[in-house]
């Protein structure tokens, strides 16, 4: 017999749980935002144009990895709070739980940051990063303020809404010479290899489902869906590898900062000549998602670790984002700084969580 706490534990949990389906736009829109904007200068760099080879073995390995997350999660104890604390402990495990907080604060300011420079640089000069980041927030404390359903509602609409600004993409299609793809591997392995470390940022921000895992119904059920999101977001990039490559040269490649920006230029329709301001202004509903939903999971660590309301540890973790965004200030700082994210995504992804994975099965080895 279940006693009336439990009871009303899981109505709780039932009344604010979200159908299996919708993790496929959870995973893809925090996939999809300001890395699909200037992706190709990057591999360009290090892979050519072998970097579509680049793109693929980076959506394997990250279907590996969400394979991996999902073991985490079933086996694990609730979400990631609760696995960190069965197998480290209630300290040591919660010094893991604060640490992947910050991570989610560093991807929330990385793509605010970023956001804001592109509309500098392409639409106002003189924008306050303090006040723009301001309003930023204000909206995504009422989204998350909302709930995980909210979130999720957000996400949805993040995908279907702006999805019309890859048949732009078409436009260059004329313009473009796919020959010079042939011959295939003329780069070294080594090279596609920095193009997949390179590559790491794009797809990260799948590693939030172990935080919302315990909110889906039905979880097991939602893995296809998981996979299918990932796997969409596999062909976008590589739809996108193919059309930057083909109407770039290599060499171009390599000095444009913004290359998807930079092909909505050649957009030119009857009503409309300067498409690229549609897109950067349409791309802030792309990259909604990528605030709430770390921000969601961020407040929900800070919530279970240092044993305060979400609410609260929502408006001082985006306190300390609003005095730190406006800190970078030009482009080298930038840079660095998602360099940086990007090495930290890498090790926590590739690295961590696997390993995670396989000190979780030891340890409830060891504890049966």
């Amino acid at each position: 017999m279940k006693s009336l706490e439990d009871i009303t534990m899981s109505s709780t949990i039932k009344g604010v749980q979200i159908s299996p389906y919708l993790v496929f736009f959870l995973v893809h829109s925090m996939q999809i935002g300001i890395g699909v904007l200037g992706f190709q200068r990057q591999i360009s760099k290090s892979a050519g144009y072998d970097s579509w080879i680049a793109v693929l073995i980076a959506c394997a390995l990250s279907h590996i990895i969400l394979f991996i997350i999902y073991k985490i999660a079933e086996l694990g104890k609730g979400d990631m709070n609760d696995t960190h604390l069965f197998i480290f402990g209630k300290y040591i495990g919660g010094v893991f739980n604060l640490v992947f907080s910050v991570y989610f604060i560093l991807m929330v300011i990385a793509v605010t940051r970023t956001y804001i420079e592109i509309l500098q640089i392409w639409l106002f000069q003189d924008l306050s990063v303090f006040w723009f980041t301001f309003s930023f927030l204000l909206l995504a404390i009422y989204i998350v303020n909302g709930g995980i359903r909210t979130v999720t509602g957000i996400a949805f609409f993040s995908v279907v809404i702006p999805f019309y600004l890859f048949f732009a993409f078409l436009f260059a299609v004329p313009f473009s010479d796919y020959s010079d793809f042939l011959p295939i591997l003329h780069h070294s392995l080594k090279d596609i290899y920095k193009a997949i470390l390179q590559l790491s940022i794009a797809y990260l921000g799948y590693e939030t489902l172990l935080y919302y895992y315990p909110f889906i119904q039905n979880p097991k059920k939602s893995k296809k869906w998981a996979h299918f999101g990932l796997l969409f977001t596999c062909i976008i990039y590589l739809f996108i590898t193919f059309i930057s490559f083909g109407y770039y040269s290599e060499s171009q490649l390599q000095h444009i900062i913004w290359a998807t920006l930079s092909i909505w230029k050649i957009v030119k329709l009857s009503f409309m000549w300067r498409f690229e301001y549609i897109g950067i202004a349409t791309w802030f509903m792309v990259i909604l998602p990528n605030i709430c939903i770390p921000l969601w999971c961020a407040s929900r660590i800070m919530k279970k670790t240092i044993k305060t309301t979400q609410r609260s540890a929502l408006v001082w973790i985006s306190a300390v984002i609003l005095f730190i965004v406006p800190l970078f200030q030009t482009r080298n700082q930038i840079y660095f700084f998602l360099s940086f994210l990007n090495q930290a995504g890498f090790i926590i992804n590739f690295i961590y969580i696997p390993l995670l994975f396989i000190i979780l099965l030891i340890v409830k080895k060891v504890k049966k």
